[in-house]
């Protein structure tokens, strides 16, 4: 299975390097233009990169990326944002979010690594990122990737941190299942030795008071230093929910159901074949065991 790697090392060298450019809105992928394509689907991945990242780093970023596409499913065309100058990062990144250039610096500092947002968009820190070992750095993408997957499929922005609001998904869900899948891919890979994986998120688990159900809008991850609450004990609650309907209503039953019925708690009913309100005490019994 790793034997697209050489492959996809041709392709990438005929990546274009948008040099020095801004962030996530960005005009479309031009057809004509030079971009990688993950198949199946021949779906554009397209580069916007400053002038300082190498063509092994972009090697690597197309072929992890291509076996996201292969083990997760397609998520849409991407547009991925790769910068190993702190400057660069910052001005694309308070452009396209508003957020202040030290509140940009302050992430940058305790850690930020990569993330995803809406539309199909994957952002990378370099310094960052490559100071992690390759299991990890392959495990953020496949994490990162399984954002796109459900912004894809739900057809809807869900950051909304009001649980009131009908783009609301419960952080747990959101985080939680994207760590599951991911190390659940990187483990078929042979790259995660997923059992480890588990016996430290039980660990992590096992020092959480609060349900699941606090998760909901709480439990996020700091940059470095703590994994958060919505991605462990999520983590063994997607698990939970994959056991008994299967990994297709993890992946994808769950947030295309969200597309059709615009609200998480009748498409959880859908997907899982139980109400929200069912699931939590069932799941904290559960947990209890473990």
């Amino acid at each position: 299975m790793r034997g697209n790697g050489r492959r996809l090392a041709v392709v990438a060298v005929a990546l274009a390097l948008l040099v020095g450019c801004g962030g996530g809105g960005g005009p479309p992928v031009d057809e004509a233009e030079d971009v990688a394509r993950l198949k199946p689907g021949d779906r554009p991945v397209r580069f916007r990169l400053d002038t300082v990242v190498s063509e092994k780093t972009q090697q690597f970023l197309v072929e992890t990326l291509q076996w996201a596409h292969a083990d997760l499913g397609d998520s849409g065309p991407l547009t991925v944002h790769v910068y190993s100058d702190e400057d660069h990062f910052v001005t694309a990144y308070t452009n396209d979010f508003g957020i202040s250039v030290s509140e940009a610096r302050r992430q940058l500092a305790d850690g930020q690594t990569a993330f995803a947002t809406t539309g199909g968009h994957m952002w990378i820190y370099l310094t960052n990122f490559e100071r992690g070992p390759e299991a990890a750095r392959r495990l953020t993408i496949f994490h990162e990737y399984v954002h796109t997957l459900q912004t894809w499929q739900a057809e809807i922005r869900f950051q909304s941190t009001e649980p009131q609001e009908r783009s609301f998904i419960p952080r747990w869900m959101v985080e939680g299942c994207a760590e599951y899948l991911a190390v659940r891919a990187g483990a078929a890979r042979g790259w995660v030795d997923q059992a480890k994986q588990r016996d430290r998120v039980v660990a992590r688990a096992k020092d959480v008071a609060e349900p699941l159900e606090a998760f909901e809008t709480a439990g996020q991850a700091r940059f470095k230093g703590g994994a958060g609450e919505a991605y462990t004990v999520g983590w063994l609650a997607c698990e939970r929910l994959a056991t008994a309907s299967g990994h297709d209503a993890v992946t994808n039953g769950f947030w295309r159901s969200v597309a059709k019925l615009r609200d998480w708690r009748p498409a959880f009913a859908e997907a899982f074949g139980q109400t929200p309100e069912s699931f939590y005490p069932a799941f904290e019994a559960y947990r209890a065991t473990q």
